[in-house]
């Protein structure tokens, strides 16, 4: 006859589960795994990203000032009109900020539309980006 103890797998659930549930002080999470460190352009919103895609970006040099400028196709692929706000931040070689943002701006996009994102740098040292979209609530 085969006799269990039902409660030694209760106690082991228990030293399992509170071992999930530490106490603080707990660990940061590091940047370098944030979307921004894979990504250039980053949504704020879960539903935002459910609705809006991004084409191809083109990227350039200004003649003779060297600024970068860089612009992104953001398409509305929902049925409604939807008003979302892009913010640029210009980086550096090694994608560290360097002070270069744009103003957030408010952005309509009608259902189906494609609008056309442009942002230039103001510092010459730009070398890379991130575009972040989010809603204008």
């Amino acid at each position: 006859m085969n006799h269990r103890n039902p409660t030694v797998p209760a106690a082991l659930l228990s030293i399992v589960l509170g071992a999930c549930s530490s106490a603080p002080p707990y660990a940061a999470m590091a940047i370098e795994d944030d979307a921004e460190a894979t990504s250039n352009v980053v949504v704020t919103d879960g539903e935002l990203h459910d609705i809006v895609r991004v084409g191809q970006a083109f990227v350039e040099r200004v003649p003779g000032t060297n600024q970068l400028r860089v612009t992104v196709p953001i398409r509305n692929i929902d049925d409604e009109t939807i008003q979302i706000l892009a913010q640029m931040s210009f980086l550096n070689g090694r994608k560290q900020p360097i002070g270069d943002d744009t103003n957030r701006q408010v952005k309509i996009l009608a259902p189906g539309d494609t609008i056309t994102y442009v942002a230039i740098s103001k510092q010459a040292e730009a070398a890379d980006w991130t575009l972040r979209l989010g809603w204008n609530r």
